[in-house]
């Protein structure tokens, strides 16, 4: 392989906080919020030019309840615009009822998402950059002092006393040089159909579940040309919620799912090219061949296919699924309710070599056997709140993420409605 050679060059330092959160999702959100609230100047990189994540961006946009800590206060504010919990919307009375709720999935609209997002930080004083990569950290023995960032304006710096990694895929930590692990899971390309007669559909198909078959047969037949990858029970395309918070919307996933290497630039072009490909072909097929979709649009594609999973941590824990629904932790920051109590270590957060960082979201510290749960929404925000927490913490009491006192994090959590 042939190799150019950078000059050496000073990179401007264009700000200095307490707390730099580098990713703009559920995760990220929760975490920026939380610091400011307790004290910590902040700032959150984002690579788009939007916040939500995979949840807006990739249009996964049905999540069991927001029902404790920030995301419960995510959902008040999007049941006033109407754009969660329709029933709730409807009905004060069924906020008690939605609290205590299980973990069936409930639709949001991802505009809305994005916009209350920016609120909230703006009203914490969060200072947002857009269109922003990270590009590399500056790590010198376990205490990264700076993050490398590139945008249009080229390439400068950030310093930070304390970084929260809420990338996905545990970029800041795998840069900085904290262990991580990488995984293979299955990629999904999401889209919305709208103007769907659901009950004339639902004449032909008995119920959403039902999609599957149709499409399988179809493709049996040869009447459309709809590679089911390599799983193909689990590749099969599906409705993934009917009905929206708008009547006759449609989630839908393509059904381009397979084992892939996300991490490689080449790989993923691929699956974008193909899984929106997919889509097109899908959402045509259905227009023509399905009753209830002759007036039927694709309303809105994915900005990017659906990642589950790249890398995960290997932290200071990685409890497996058995430990993760017992809870016996002495230091459990996160417990969000899934059907059942799931409880969070802090210590799944907390990387090994480096101190001042901490990892939030899909990709923090556990085995496989229960990642699939704690990848998703409500887990995110729970994580990324109590990292927020302490961070402000670390910084203000000028120690390492793994010096913090956990009784004072878990009571300040408390404080602030999270229930542990």
């Amino acid at each position: 392989m042939e190799y150019f050679v950078e000059p050496e060059r000073k990179i401007p330092v264009v700000n200095d906080v307490d707390v730099l959160v580098c990713g703009g999702g559920f995760a990220g959100v929760a975490a920026a919020v939380a610091a400011a609230r307790n004290g910590a100047s902040v700032m959150l990189i984002e690579r788009y030019g939007f916040l939500g994540g995979l949840a807006t961006g990739a249009l996964v946009i049905t999540t069991p309840p927001l029902n404790n800590g920030i995301n419960l206060e995510i959902a008040r504010r999007l049941v006033e615009w109407q754009s969660y919990a329709p029933d709730w919307a409807k009905d004060d009375a069924l906020e008690s009822e939605f609290i205590d709720s299980g973990d069936n999935l409930l639709p949001y609209d991802p505009e809305a998402t994005k916009y209350e997002f920016v609120r909230m930080l703006l009203e914490e004083q969060v200072e947002i950059l857009f269109h922003t990569y990270i590009a590399d950290t500056l790590c010198t023995d376990g205490h990264i002092d700076g993050v490398m960032i590139e945008n249009k304006a080229g390439r400068s710096a950030v310093r930070a006393k304390f970084i929260i990694d809420a990338t996905g895929d545990a970029d800041v930590a795998a840069q900085a040089g904290a262990p991580v692990r990488t995984v293979e899971r299955p990629i999904t390309m999401m889209f919305n159909m709208a103007d769907v007669d659901s009950e004339r559909a639902l004449e032909h198909l008995g119920k959403w579940t039902g999609l599957k078959k149709f499409m399988r047969e179809a493709i049996a037949k040869g009447e459309i040309d709809f590679d089911l990858g390599v799983d193909a029970d689990f590749g099969a395309p599906g409705i993934f919620a009917a009905d929206l918070i708008h009547k006759g919307q449609l989630n839908i996933w393509g059904g381009m799912l397979y084992s892939n290497q996300s991490l490689d630039p080449a790989q993923r072009t691929r699956a974008e090219i193909v899984t929106r490909d997919h889509a097109f072909r899908m959402a045509g097929f259905l227009k023509k061949n399905l009753p209830g979709f002759e007036n039927a649009r694709l309303e809105q594609m994915s900005t990017e296919v659906g990642i589950r999973a790249t890398r995960n941590l290997e932290g200071e824990l990685s409890p497996s699924k058995r430990d993760v629904v017992r809870g016996a932790f002495s230091d459990t920051v996160a417990r969000p309710y899934l059907g059942k109590d799931l409880a969070v270590p802090y210590r799944s957060l907390l990387p090994k070599k480096v101190e001042n960082l901490l990892v939030v979201g899909r990709c923090i510290s556990a085995e496989d056997d229960i990642m699939g749960r704690l990848r998703l929404i409500p887990v995110c925000s729970a994580t990324g709140e109590a990292a927020g927490v302490a961070a402000a913490m670390a910084t203000a009491q000028g120690v390492s993420a793994r010096a913090i006192d956990v009784e004072q994090l878990q009571a300040q959590l408390a404080a602030q409605g999270v229930e542990l």
